[in-house]
């Protein structure tokens, strides 16, 4: 899609707003607002009680109907870092019409999907909020297009990294617990993974497509727990060099954190997890890669992908094992000639940053052949 036809403005919304109340009133109660959100708090509350009675609805009387039925094709579940160009992968892989995906509309609003009137009513809310662009980083944004699952996985379950973009001080606890699983008893753990699979059978349903695809960033660190799910999933990791996406990473979270936190969080904080965050997701992803059957699993550079998109996606299918790659090529070929290329801009990371990079994130640019790239500048610090 060209992106010149998404300009309009809007507002971003958490995407508590069609989140289960309980679950709602216990990330209030636990978790500290400062006064300058109360607003924003009060909203999120005022759209979450009217979608109360739709939302029950479709989780009573919809819902049930996707019991029995099966996952009949293995998903494929894009993994790798925030900034690493997953969203990218996303929207081309997604140009194949057997692939399923969770969009942006029932990211925000899972069991609001198929209720016809309160599709009707939330649909067109979010469409008329929902920016033309995404703030940090100008990706196109609509209701129906492809967009992370992880938003939705908090709705029910209490158990999303992205709560985060509200708590933004529990970076650290939440990636323990949401991404490591840690002190999450079994049981919910069990209720995680049967919502995960509630939510792939409705995308399926909703896009009228075969195969789900997946991408979440925070799966990254979950490899473990998707093949207890599906023992025979197919994996893509796309890896970016770690000082860009220290760089890109940044840049998103300063632009994009305004719109939807309701606590405050210094910039030198955020630095920090960002540091924290990415050694851990990458350290998890390496021990839990072996984990993974043989020609289940493809591994693709960002530049590479950026330069050779379509020897990168032949590949994809061909080592996967997918089928259905000359018939989705012209589609694929079509959407990337709608997208502007864009030269790299010259970036500056002070010196004190980047030497932590080299000590923190030494083992992921050795993994992957990475050296500090030719654009960016390295600055004295003040």
């Amino acid at each position: 899609m060209s992106q010149k036809k998404n300009s309009k403005k809007g507002v971003l919304l958490p995407p508590a707003v069609g989140y289960s109340f309980h679950i709602v009133l216990k990330l209030i109660s636990d978790n500290k607002i400062n006064f300058k959100y109360y607003l924003r708090t009060i909203i999120i509350l005022i759209v979450n009680l009217i979608n109360f009675p739709f939302r029950t609805y479709e989780r009573l009387f919809i819902n049930p109907r996707f019991k029995n039925i099966n996952i009949e094709k293995d998903p494929i579940f894009i993994l790798g870092h925030w900034r690493s160009g997953t969203t990218h992968l996303h929207n081309v892989l997604s140009q194949d019409s057997q692939m399923a995906y969770t969009t942006t509309y029932q990211s925000v609003f899972p069991d609001t999907l198929f209720n016809k009137l309160g599709r009707l009513l939330f649909k067109g809310f979010a469409t008329l909020l929902i920016p033309g662009k995404r703030a940090g980083d100008n990706v196109t944004l609509g209701s129906s297009l492809p967009q992370e699952e992880e938003f939705a996985l908090g709705d029910k379950t209490p158990i999303s990294f992205y709560y985060f973009w509200m708590f933004p001080t529990k970076i650290p606890e939440y990636y323990q617990r949401f991404i490591r699983f840690s002190g999450i008893k079994e049981k919910q753990l069990d209720k995680w993974k049967n919502e995960y699979k509630l939510l792939i059978k409705k995308a399926i349903k909703n896009t009228n497509k075969e195969r789900f695809l997946s991408k979440n960033p925070p799966n990254t660190g979950r490899v473990k727990e998707l093949l207890q799910m599906f023992p025979n999933a197919r994996f893509i990791h796309i890896h970016r060099n770690p000082v860009e996406v220290f760089l890109s990473t940044q840049n998103f979270f300063n632009k994009m954190m305004p719109h939807l936190q309701l606590q405050n969080i210094s910039k030198e904080v955020v630095d920090n997890h960002i540091v924290q965050v990415y050694k851990d997701l990458m350290s998890d992803y390496l021990e839990q890669r072996d984990l993974i059957p043989k020609n289940h699993l493809v591994e693709i550079k960002f530049d590479e992908f950026e330069i050779n998109p379509i020897d990168e996606v032949k590949r994809i299918y061909s080592d996967l094992g997918i089928n259905g790659y000359q018939e989705a090529l012209p589609n694929i070929e079509a959407y990337l000639s709608s997208m502007k290329s864009y030269k790299k801009n010259t970036h500056t990371i002070k010196e004190s940053q980047m030497n932590v990079l080299k000590n923190e994130w030494r083992f992921s640019m050795e993994e992957w052949n990475y050296v500090i790239p030719n654009n960016i500048s390295i600055v004295k610090d003040e």
